[in-house]
């Protein structure tokens, strides 16, 4: 029986550990994604309704807040689809760039020109239905879905160059299914058979980190021609010559364009599509950079970053749909020498949203999309929105830790003037959130593969210093660990751990203040 309990200890004391190692990877923003989408019976998938919650920018400190309306979109509450009396209806399709998937309401296009619309006296009702992931064939399968109940008067579509290739897929890389149209504008998918679970262990930060996270299947891999590597085939798009497996993809988009025509003309809704540019395609430097980072093309030969743009304006084009080509904007803008793309997500940041809002401002005005909607009033420039984001998170709980602590400091203290212990915690909690949000900044800046890395050598090293610090004190922890074990007092493992490390780590924090704030930035 006593080995039985000694073997006992010895595990929880493990599961301790693990647990405490899995508690601070999700504390510093290293566990599992959290996900805002659910299974859709038709589209494949949708945004949660009701959801709320936040995600930081790859490479940024840039922190986007979301707020899911009862519809399943990123848009203002409606108490119910049915077009308001006397509005121009708008509905904006599109993935990630529509819904704003790396920027705040007050810095997408589609809010934006909301608020010029009606900075301008036009009752112009914008219906945001961007989604995640969504490929084009998504995109007209949730107007076909929803167009009757929104009965919009213009339809705007934003493709993005890795819709060509999934466009004429049936499952995504993930695995859950999603529709497809035929070539004659058909839909060639009905109800879709619901994602398999994601295995647990996916779920599981310290397992996400060892493993390097999940390996992209490879059926959705292939060598381009003078490539040195696989790469994933939606990059295909923007190869000339298109990769064979392209010729499917491109015919289905073709179908999924004639079936976005159709419904217009059947609610008679004027559609508009303006493709958004990749980063490749409006700074020459960085696309010299993917061609051979990203896509193993050392000499760039084969890269043609323009051509999915150019393709889905003349597969509209041929449909009979308006388009609408913002590259030149975008380019102007990035050669006076303002990045109008994140430099690690994709994605356009704040002022390419705004030059992106500005170009079609402008330009639907030109084509007259918006019927009799003139403006009551001139206003020549984008207003600048309301910031609907509040304060941001990290000043709130900055401000409750600052006044807790400071109580707590006078209540324990009080021999100490009352003026010291909120500057004496203000500096400390100020080096703590600087070491957290500075070092998850620097550590979004550095290439996926390294980042993990250094921030498990970081972390050692802290405790490397801890251990040093101890000195002789690590054999009495040992002994006293080994005396429970050994004795099978496995039920106080828990106790007996938390207290030796917490007691540890505050010996010392108080042994050395410049290394404190990093010790109490573990907690």
């Amino acid at each position: 029986m006593r080995a039985i309990n000694v073997v006992l200890a010895i595990l929880v004391s493990l599961l301790m550990g693990l647990l405490v190692f899995e508690g601070g990877l999700r504390l510093i923003g290293m566990g599992p994604p959290p996900t805002r989408l659910e299974p859709h019976a038709r589209l494949g998938w949708q945004l949660v309704p009701g959801m709320t919650g936040s995600r930081k920018v790859l490479g940024t400190s840039y922190t986007v807040d979301f707020a899911i309306n009862s519809d399943g979109l990123r848009d203002d509450e409606r108490p119910s689809k049915v077009k308001p009396d006397g509005a121009f209806r708008v509905v904006m399709l599109g993935d990630s760039f529509t819904q704003g998937f790396s920027v705040n309401r007050r810095d997408l296009f589609v809010d934006q020109l909301r608020h010029w619309w009606a900075a301008e006296g036009r009752e112009v009702d914008v219906v945001n239905a961007g989604t995640e992931g969504y490929s084009t064939d998504q995109q007209v399968a949730w107007l076909l879905e929803h167009g009757d109940a929104y009965d919009p008067d213009l339809v705007l579509l934003f493709p993005y160059e890795n819709d060509l290739y999934w466009n004429g897929q049936l499952t995504y890389a993930g695995g859950q299914a999603k529709p497809m149209f035929r070539p004659d504008g058909g839909l060639a998918t009905g109800e879709l058979a619901a994602p398999s679970e994601k295995p647990w262990t996916d779920k599981v930060a310290t397992l996400r980190l060892f493993s390097g996270g999940q390996a992209p299947d490879e059926s959705f891999l292939f060598t381009p021609a003078g490539g040195s590597r696989p790469i994933l085939r939606e990059f295909g798009a923007a190869l000339e010559p298109a990769p064979e497996f392209m010729a499917d993809a491109y015919a289905r988009t073709e179908g999924a364009l004639k079936a976005l025509k159709t419904k217009c003309d059947e609610l008679g809704a004027a559609c508009v599509v303006a493709p958004i540019p990749s980063h490749s395609v409006v700074d020459a430097d960085y696309a010299a950079g993917f061609a051979a980072g990203a896509l193993g093309l050392s000499d760039g030969a084969g890269f043609a970053p323009d051509k999915p743009v150019d393709d889905f304006l003349r597969m509209s084009a041929a449909a009979g749909l308006e388009t609408l080509d913002a590259r030149s904007t975008l380019k102007a803008l990035q050669r006076s020498g303002e990045d109008v793309y994140y430099q690690r997500d994709w994605h356009l940041n704040a002022a390419g949203n705004r030059a992106f809002a500005s170009f079609l401002h402008d330009e639907l005005d030109k084509l007259g999309a918006l019927g009799d909607r003139t403006p009551k009033q001139v206003v020549a420039q984008l207003p600048t929105p309301p910031d609907e984001g509040g304060i941001p998170g990290w000043m709130k709980l900055f401000a409750v830790l600052w006044v807790a602590l400071s109580g707590l400091y006078i209540a324990t203290y009080r021999d100490e003037p009352v003026w010291q212990p909120p500057i004496k915690v203000g500096l400390l909690l100020s080096a703590v959130f600087a070491i957290v949000l500075g070092g998850g900044a620097l550590l979004g800046n550095l290439p996926p593969a390294f980042s993990s890395l250094v921030g498990v050598l970081a972390v050692a090293a802290i405790l490397g210093f801890v251990a040093y610090k101890l000195g002789r004190r690590l054999l009495t922890i040992t002994e006293l660990l080994k005396a429970f074990t050994l004795r099978g007092h496995w039920y106080l493992m828990p106790l007996v751990v938390v207290l030796l490390t917490v007691g540890s780590l505050l010996v010392v924090a108080a042994s050395s203040p410049l290394v404190a704030p990093f010790i109490y930035t573990l907690f």
